[in-house]
């Protein structure tokens, strides 16, 4: 996942925790076409929050975050999950190269 989609070695975590996680959610061969989760609650799971690992994707700043004339959005890279509901973990790697 990381050389595929030309991501640095340090955000290995990260996918391994997006693995564990997309493992979690999908369904099991002892199951059939269920997943634990759904089995459990006994309602379809939503997966419409799942993303491509590595997608570029843009993080908005609010009004009261940023001052006059700074960017309101910034380019970064998507990297794994968080359990709460649509939270994302994102990699920003023009900050990282700045401050190197």
């Amino acid at each position: 996942m990381l050389h595929d989609q030309s991501l640095l070695m340090h955000l290995w975590t990260e996918a391994c925790n997006t693995i564990v996680y997309l493992h979690n959610k999908s369904p099991h061969r002892i199951l059939g076409t269920n997943t634990l989760e759904e089995d459990f609650s006994g309602r379809k799971l939503d997966v419409s929050h799942f993303r491509i690992f590595g997608a570029y994707v843009y993080y908005h700043v609010s009004k009261e975050s940023r001052k006059k004339l700074k960017p309101t959005t910034y380019l970064g890279v998507f990297v794994s999950y968080i359990e709460a509901p649509c939270n994302y973990r994102v990699c920003f790697p023009s900050l990282i190269m700045t401050t190197v």
